[in-house]
């Protein structure tokens, strides 16, 4: 295998036939079927996931892999479609620092093999291939990893949305700059120079922080004060929809969040018609 990794070439353009890298953000349900192997310091973890179920009520599972540590080596479990790779890897312990898809063979004993220019290699010999990371960019990358990470969470928390929903709502002036942040990350590509990578991560951290300590400060005052009684016991029977003992307790809880808020019809909180509640 012809593997041109020449120090002439440009660092973040050396790679390997068969990898393509791919953002630490990137969410389960744009990976499905795919492999992806991805480096935390010395340990290794690869992610293949897909979907199962009908359209209406599709549930994404994921196989994960990491090659150390006192976690299992081998997990499949249900995660959300908008889990990201990072977030992923924070549940293994592992706080990600680059990722790539790349082209699967079948496993041994549930080890990955990865396929390149047609032989197979375990995911350690992959790796051994790369060519060095760059600790600042990588630790850039990561920090974003981490609040994206954190805000999909926040997302899926309904009684969380509610009371801090400034945080969702794009007309508030630290959101919107969050929003900003996030939206110019995007834009970042291997051939970003490591210096503006760092840049802009510290750019999407700090704006993350100050919108959310904005939101969290205002809570509920942050909704129209005629409804905000309404929006405090939607919050509660939130909270006592994830929390409840039965499916019917957790039904009847639901039904109560969903005629709150349709009644409230605000933009900002969680939209019923789109089935963001975690019926």
């Amino acid at each position: 295998m012809n593997l041109d990794l020449t120090p002439s070439q440009p660092e973040s353009l050396r790679s390997l036939p068969g990898l393509r890298p791919v953002g630490l953000d990137a969410e389960v349900r744009h990976l499905t079927n795919r492999l992806v192997l991805a480096l935390a310091g010395d340990d290794i973890f690869t992610l293949r996931t897909w979907q199962e179920g009908d359209p209406q009520r599709v549930r994404w599972l994921a196989a994960t892999w990491r090659d150390s540590g006192p976690y299992f080596r081998y997990r499949v479990r249900t995660v959300a479609g908008f889990a990201t790779i990072g977030s992923l890897g924070l549940e293994r312990g592992l706080r990600l620092s680059r990722a790539f898809l790349t082209e699967e063979a079948k496993p041994v004993q549930n080890e990955p093999q990865i396929l390149i220019d047609g032989e197979r290699f375990r995911p350690r010999q992959v790796v051994d291939l790369l060519p060095s990371a760059d600790a600042a960019r990588d630790a850039a990358v990561a920090r974003v990893a981490d609040v994206r990470a954190m805000y999909g969470r926040m997302l899926s928390d309904v009684a969380y949305r509610i009371e801090n929903s400034a945080l969702f709502d794009h007309a508030v002036p630290t959101t919107d700059q969050f929003e900003r942040a996030l939206a110019i990350w995007a834009d970042v590509t291997d051939a970003t120079p490591a210096p503006e990578v760092v840049r802009l991560a510290a750019a999407v951290k700090v704006t993350f922080d100050t919108a959310r300590a904005h939101a969290e400060t205002t809570g509920l005052g942050h909704l129209p004060e005629a409804v905000r009684a309404e929006g405090r016991r939607a919050a509660s029977a939130a909270r006592l929809a994830s929390n409840a003992g039965t499916p019917g307790e957790r039904d009847a809880a639901w039904e109560q969040v969903n005629r709150i808020l349709s009644s409230l019809a605000l933009y900002y909180l969680p939209d019923v018609a789109r089935g963001q509640l975690g019926r």
